[in-house]
């Protein structure tokens, strides 16, 4: 949109004008002589449009069922702009006073029964429709190609009328708005409303939308439907130092949200949803729920309110803190005057969805309206950006009011029995992001002290929420023959399908290549951080952009190897057992490595395993094996079990594959109980021509960790592309369900340590390239190693 400096006449002041004298000097001539001065005055007349209205009718009217009825009243709306180059006039559907909602709401029935916008005349189907009439005179205005006949209401900004040059101010330029609707025979009866906005902006040459401000929102949920771009126009029309009222329409309670002065839009105060008992379900449509999220009813919700003294992490608790001393019964922070709000545990926070002592991941649902989410915590969160401001860089600031320059964040306690403690005193606050395996990331403040600091607390504690609004952008994904799905954190995309994602934030994408195939991402440049295998995490960035699933198919066997396909830069070749694609190289050792774990078993095999395509002696059936996959029960040294693990490790870049115990992993020659076996593996599953590493001090784990390339637990789990090892940490099995992933990284050996264990290389904070004592009945990950 082409910009104007805009100065109000009422904003000119003028300075006192010198007169000068004149000073008339006999020159040494005898000529007169004089000195003069020029004082100049310069003042600017701003642009300025305005839009009013003449109601000559109130739109009103009866339809009877399967009729149409057009010119529903008209309004004539008059602008007046002194903007030489003119005025253009947006037009956007505005029911419920929503920005976007094109529907007419009804007045007594559920939304389900609103009337769409369309231009239907007869049919099955209720609709209404608008147009637009120029008013003649000096000014009329052009109306824009199709809404001079009925046209159906825009979802978004729309160009709708325009005139190209000043008008005066007592005639302007006017046009007419009017509406028709046709009711299907099946509409129930009700009264229904549909509202339009219109909005002037100049000059008429604008070729851009005026973007939504925060005064065209009521809901918080409201930002659940705003593009990137009208977010951008939410912040930038959003004073800091200033708060703005929002409504939670699952509750009708009433939010102060504001800008704070990282350019995030935050709430203003604790979430108090819970305080009274809830009526509708938490859906995506008004909780921030993921698709892979189930909806929690009302009556679950409720039921979540603590009474008991114990405390847990596998079921949702909340409290509401309380006093008799305010009017509403909500305690307030004095510092911040903020109400405490309400606590609430990690089941809870998290909508139901992590409610386990385990869990491995960062929330991705929780219990913020829609279009809003949890802050990412760490040092490197958002909690942690916004104490780092100067702006904030106290607990005095911190807790501030918002109009004061601070955050406003009360120090509203914690509970892990009944009774909350340290109102007052202490805040906590809950994150998105995962500390531990069995934690959290937390931000906790202290009336004592200048410092934030991030806690271990169990997830069976209650703290408070702050929410923040969403940062979304767009992203095309498309892909090639040979890639036959993509999925984005388990939801399968359509290739050219445009979602949106936000800005920062961490995705898990995979794509599931056709067999014998190679896949690879190709990305528009600064979108995404990292994503270059069939199965990764990406960082999306702050742009809108493309990403392709790109494949092509894979020739060369694993089975059929020579030196020269195995140099020190990454290729890729093709298992012909079952056509998995695997990455391998030379590395520093000189030896050939998989970079990625073995994963035989993930789809069933058609091909018995040989000695032509496997490294044993005898035969294993394809059955046999199959029968291996592992689904329940408990662990087995005599009987093999292998357990595919889905996901992908975000440090080593490659995915976690499956998990195999010894008698699978020695390709069934080693599966006795105990002490009985005293024998190295001389049998394994690897392809043919490829073998366990060896073990123990001397073996092939020791050799490669001794190297300086790879001495450190960071060096060994570092991705391929940066020089590292690609271990993966996928953690391991003793019974049916896989344990630590992300966490352990173990791989057996070829090497017996003692009795029934063998040798393992261990990852596990650290880096144990001789570790002992694993027996054979638990699940580890093989990685294998040719010599060729």
């Amino acid at each position: 949109m082409k910009k104007k400096n805009l100065i109000r006449l009422q904003d000119i002041s003028f300075g006192t004008i010198a007169v000068s004298s004149l000073f008339l000097l006999l020159g040494a001539n005898g000529a007169f002589a004089t000195t003069s001065a020029v004082d100049e005055v310069t003042i600017t007349v701003p642009a300025s449009c305005t839009m009013s209205t003449t109601v000559n009718s109130n739109h009103t009217a009866t339809v009877e069922v399967g009729s149409y009825v057009d010119d529903i009243g008209d309004t004539t709306f008059k602008v007046v702009c002194n903007d030489a180059e003119g005025f253009s006039v947006y037009a956007v559907g505005y029911s419920g006073d929503t920005f976007g909602n094109t529907t007419m709401k009804p007045s007594v029935l559920a939304d389900a029964n609103a009337i769409a916008t369309g231009l239907a005349t007869s049919g099955d189907t209720s609709n209404w429709a608008m147009k637009l009439t120029a008013v003649t005179g000096d000014y009329a205005p052009t109306l824009e190609t199709g809404f001079n006949a009925y046209h159906v209401v825009p979802a978004e900004y729309t160009k709708v009328a325009s005139y190209a040059s000043n008008t005066d101010s007592s005639s302007g330029s006017s046009f007419k708005s009017t509406y028709a609707a046709f009711v299907a025979s099946a509409q129930p009866a009700d009264t229904y409303t549909g509202k339009v906005k219109y909005t002037v902006v100049h000059p008429a040459n604008a070729d851009t939308p005026p973007r939504v401000s925060i005064e065209d929102l009521t809901y918080m949920q409201d930002f659940n439907n705003l593009s990137a771009e009208d977010r951008v126009g939410v912040t930038l029309s959003m004073q800091y130092d200033k708060t703005y009222n929002l409504i939670d329409n699952r509750d009708n309670r009433t939010y102060q949200v504001a800008r704070l002065k990282d350019d995030g839009i935050w709430m203003a105060e604790n979430l108090d949803l819970g305080r009274t008992a809830l009526t509708q379900d938490l859906t995506s449509a008004n909780t921030n729920l993921d698709a892979n999220a189930a909806t929690v009813s009302a009556e679950t919700f409720n039921s979540w309110v603590k009474s008991s003294s114990s405390f847990t992490d596998h079921s949702a608790e909340l409290i509401p803190l309380s006093t008799s001393n305010t009017s509403d019964g909500r305690d307030t922070d004095l510092a911040s005057n903020t109400p405490y709000g309400t606590l609430y545990n990690y089941c809870a926070t998290s909508a139901g969805t992590i409610c386990t002592t385990y869990y491995y991941d960062n929330a991705t649902s929780d219990i913020c309206p829609a279009g809003w989410r949890l802050p990412t915590g760490n040092t490197t969160g958002e909690f942690q950006a916004l104490y780092d401001l100067t702006d904030y860089k106290s607990i005095d600031k911190m807790r501030a009011p918002i109009t004061s320059g601070g955050a406003a964040f009360a120090l509203a306690g914690y509970f892990y029995t009944s009774t909350p403690i340290y109102q007052g005193s202490i805040g906590e606050y809950w994150s998105s992001t995962l500390l531990n395996s069995t934690n959290m990331c937390g931000v906790y403040f202290s009336a004592s002290s200048d410092n934030i600091a991030y806690t271990l607390s169990s997830r069976s504690n209650g703290k408070a929420l702050r929410c923040i609004a969403k940062k979304p952008h767009s992203l095309t994904i498309s892909y090639d023959v040979g890639v036959s799905s993509v999925q984005v954190d388990g939801v399968t995309i359509l290739n050219g399908e445009t979602i949106e994602v936000e800005g920062g934030f961490t995705y898990s994408i995979t794509m599931t290549p056709d067999a014998g195939y190679y896949a690879y991402w190709s990305a528009t440049s600064g979108v995404i951080d990292y994503a270059d295998n069939w199965t990764t995490t990406f960082v999306m960035g702050n742009s809108d952009g493309t990403l392709t699933a790109n494949a092509s198919y894979v020739t060369t066997e694993m089975q059929n190897l020579s030196s020269s396909n195995c140099t020190t830069t990454a290729s890729h070749v093709r298992d012909n057992r079952d056509d998995h694609v695997y990455t391998i190289q030379r590395l520093a050792d000189g030896k050939c490595w998989m970079i990625d774990n073995l994963d035989l078993g993930r789809t069933e095999l058609t091909v018995d395993l040989t000695s032509s395509n496997t490294n044993l002696t005898d035969t294993v059936t394809a059955s046999t094996f199959n029968g291996w996959k592992k689904t329940s029960g408990s662990a087995s040294y005599t009987s093999g079990e292998f357990i595919p693990i889905n996901g992908y490790d975000p440090t080593s870049k490659t995915p976690y594959s499956t998990l195999y115990n010894y008698c699978v992993t020695s390709a069934g020659t080693i599966c006795a109980d105990e002490d009985s076996n005293t024998e190295n593996a001389t049998s394994d599953i690897c392809p043919a021509g490829w073998r366990l590493p060896a073990g123990g001090y001397y073996g092939e784990f020791r050799a490669l960790y001794n190297l300086p390339d790879y001495n450190t637990y960071a060096k060994m789990r570092a991705p391929i592309t940066s020089g590292g090892a690609a271990f993966a940490s996928a953690g391991y099995f003793r019974d049916s369900i896989p344990q630590q992933t992300r966490f352990y990284g173990d791989y057996w050996s070829s090497t017996r340590s003692n009795g029934s264990c063998m040798y393992i290389l261990d990852l596990n904070s650290g880096v144990y390239p001789n570790a002992s004592g694993y027996r054979r009945y638990l699940g580890h990950s093989v990685r294998c190693i040719s010599d060729i």
